[in-house]
């Protein structure tokens, strides 16, 4: 009788382990549809079986297939191939956006500040390339915060006729104090305060996928939370090295910002 009880409640076990490895399975094909544009995502069934090491971050099993989920990024060529597929983006322009700056503090930087800055890159580079085997997100985001977007990805971005790096997240502007909240489930794991992206939340939602969140106010969560989606995570500032208070709101699909609005 003992021996009828122990061998059912494994079976038990067993039958509970396998349908949250099929959980799993199933959540880590939940990406945004395919979008052939720079910034954009290829997500597409491949005949190709033979994965080189190096490309298998980038597949995603669905038995009996393999799908590829591959970041676009912005200085992408137009015609690539990868894995046997030929890939071809359809052209799109990014609008301009020119800012003349008088006040001397925002054009000069002092030695201090280069090396400032050039730490803060390496701390936040050193975060974003991580890919978390952990399964927090069905990449079905809600926008962080309520207001208006005053600069989407993309944009060539000019400050007094020189060109700067293009803007590779969405700006959403709102008054200080405006609720942010996080986006999807994930968990915090960085907080810190840089010369460029002033008060800075990083959020990590698993299968790849991170979120950044800049020019904070007030930040109410630490590092190591876990978070659930729509948890109030801070408030929308002016912090860094901005004109006016918003939310700088990027997402970094495995070490390369695409465009957020591909997961709204």
């Amino acid at each position: 009788m003992i021996c009828k009880k122990s061998l059912s409640l494994l079976f038990c076990l067993f039958l509970i382990s396998c349908v949250n490895l099929q959980n799993s399975f199933n959540s880590s094909c939940l990406f945004p549809e395919e979008k052939l544009e720079r910034g954009g995502l290829i997500n597409r069934i491949i005949k190709n079986t033979n994965i080189d090491e190096s490309y298998k971050k980038y597949i995603c099993f669905e038995e009996p297939n393999n799908r590829l989920v591959f970041p676009i990024p912005y200085n992408s060529k137009k015609e690539f191939s990868i894995l046997e597929e030929n890939i071809s983006l359809i052209e799109k322009k990014f609008r301009e956006s020119r800012i003349i700056i008088k006040d001397k503090k925002f054009n000069e930087l002092s030695k201090s500040s280069l090396q400032r800055i050039k730490k803060e890159r390496e701390i936040f580079n050193s975060k974003i390339i991580k890919v978390s085997a952990r399964k927090y997100s069905k990449a079905k985001f809600i926008y962080p915060v309520k207001g208006i977007i005053s600069s989407e990805y993309g944009v060539k971005r000019f400050i007094n006729g020189s060109p700067r790096n293009p803007h590779l997240g969405l700006d959403i502007a709102a008054e200080t104090g405006t609720k942010v909240v996080a986006p999807e489930n994930g968990e915090v794991i960085y907080i810190g305060d840089f010369f460029y992206r002033g008060n800075l939340i990083i959020i990590d939602h698993g299968n790849g996928i991170i979120s950044t969140y800049s020019h904070l106010h007030d930040i109410f969560v630490s590092v190591g939370e876990k978070v659930l989606k729509n948890k109030k995570i801070a408030s929308v500032g002016s912090s860094g090295r901005v004109t006016g208070p918003h939310l700088h709101f990027e997402i970094i699909f495995l070490g390369t910002k695409i465009n957020p609005i591909l997961f709204f």
